[in-house]
C-alpha cells in the first residue's frame, strides 16, 4: 500500500465563476471538518489573493495542515515573463507567511503548468519542493534547481468516476506506486451551475459524500496520509525542518 498525500488547491471558483468564492466559503469549511473526522493530514496549495480575502480561513488551514503556494492570483506561469514570474511568487510568499507565520515550503503552479523560469524562482526564494508537474504530463524538471519534485498522481476528476470504479481505479494506483498524490479544489464540494458540464459533474454533496467514502475505505486499508512537506523532507533526507515557524 503507498502513502497518500491528500492535496488541495484553494483557489477562486471554477473558470467560467472568477468571481465567485463560494468554494472557500461553504466548501473549504466542509472539507476541514472531514478531515478533522479522520486526523488525515493534507497539504493546501493555497493562493495569495484567496488568503488576502480569508486569512481567517487561512490561518485555521495552517493550524491544522501544511500551507503552500499556487501563486497569486492564479496565473498561468507559462504564460509571464521571468521577472513577472518572480514578482509573483516573491508577493504571493509575503502574504502567505504573514497570514500564517510559518516559512512557505512547497509550490504548485496553477494547471499544472510551470514556466521555463518558475524553479529558479523558488529556488531564488529558499522553497524546499514543487508539485507543479502531473504523472500524465511532461513538464520542466525542478530537480535540475535543486528542488525536490513530487508529483501529481490523479486529477480531482477521479472523485466523479462511479463510485465502484473509482475504487478500482485508486486500488491499482495504491498498489502500483510507492506514493499517491491526490488533488482537489474547496468548489468541487459546492454546487455549482452555469459552468460547463464537467465542472458540474457530481460535485457538491455527491463529492463530499464520496470523499468521505474513499477516506473511510483507505484508512480501513492501513493507509498512510502524509504531508507533501513530509514527503519533500525524506526525499531530501532530513528528518525535519528544525523552525518552518517564522519568529
Amino acid at each position: 500500500m503507498s502513502d497518500i498525500a491528500f492535496t488541495v488547491d484553494v483557489e477562486h471558483d471554477v473558470p467560467s465563476a472568477l468571481n465567485t468564492w463560494r468554494g472557500l466559503e461553504k466548501g473549504l469549511p466542509s472539507m476541514l471538518d472531514l478531515l478533522s473526522k479522520y486526523e488525515v493530514p493534507a497539504t493546501f496549495f493555497v493562493t495569495g489573493r484567496a488568503a488576502e480575502k480569508f486569512p481567517k480561513l487561512i490561518r485555521r488551514v495552517s493550524r491544522e495542515h501544511e500551507v503552500g503556494c499556487h501563486g497569486y492570483e492564479h496565473e498561468r506561469f507559462d504564460k509571464i515573463s521571468a521577472k513577472e514570474q518572480l514578482r509573483r511568487i516573491e508577493l504571493a510568499t509575503k502574504v502567505l507567511t504573514e497570514i500564517t507565520g510559518r516559512k512557505i515550503l512547497g509550490f504548485r503552479a496553477p494547471n499544472f503548468r510551470p514556466g521555463t523560469h518558475t524553479f529558479a524562482a523558488l529556488k531564488r526564494m529558499d522553497y524546499l519542493y514543487d508539485a507543479s508537474n502531473a504523472c500524465y504530463r511532461i513538464g520542466p524538471d525542478p530537480t535540475r534547481f535543486g528542488l525536490v519534485e513530487i508529483r501529481n498522481t490523479w486529477p480531482s476528476s477521479f472523485l466523479r468516476l462511479p463510485p465502484g470504479l473509482s475504487t478500482r481505479v485508486l486500488r491499482l494506483c495504491l498498489a502500483a506506486l510507492p506514493l499517491t498524490v491526490l488533488d482537489y479544489h474547496p468548489w468541487e464540494f459546492v454546487r455549482v451551475t452555469g459552468v460547463r458540464f464537467d465542472c458540474r459533474f457530481a460535485t457538491g454533496e455527491t463529492a463530499m459524500h464520496r470523499l468521505d467514502k474513499v477516506f473511510g475505505y483507505l484508512l480501513s486499508k492501513k493507509a498512510r496520509f502524509v504531508s507533501m512537506k513530509e514527503i519533500a523532507l525524506s526525499r531530501k533526507g532530513h528528518d525535519q525542518i528544525k523552525d518552518d515557524q517564522v519568529k
